[in-house]
């Protein structure tokens, strides 16, 4: 028995890319920096958007999400990882759209 399907976590993935891309282009060009508030304000953001849809399924949507685990802030500060080798994957996708953004 398989724990996930990886199609339908691609397609959450390939669905949230552009997402991400056109919060973030708001956000650069409005020139604010990237904090953790804003980080989980774009996370809820793309998560909602994603949920809405009716073809993924809501399950594989939420394993993009931050878990409890990771005490992220939530505050004005800059977003800093440090040496951190695990990151949310939308944390990880939206601090990359962030910094390639120009």
């Amino acid at each position: 028995m398989r724990l996930t399907d990886m199609n339908e976590f691609d397609a959450v993935i390939a669905r949230a890319q552009p997402i991400i891309n056109t919060i973030v282009v708001r956000h650069r060009s409005a020139g604010v920096p990237l904090t953790w508030r804003l980080m989980h304000s774009i996370e809820t953001e793309v998560l909602d958007e994603l949920n809405r849809s009716n073809d993924l399924q809501p399950a594989y949507v939420n394993l993009i999400k931050h878990s409890g685990v990771f005490n992220y802030p939530l505050n004005d500060d800059p977003v800093d990882f440090g040496g951190s080798s695990a990151i949310a994957c939308a944390f990880s996708m939206i601090y990359d759209a962030f910094h390639r953004v120009h």
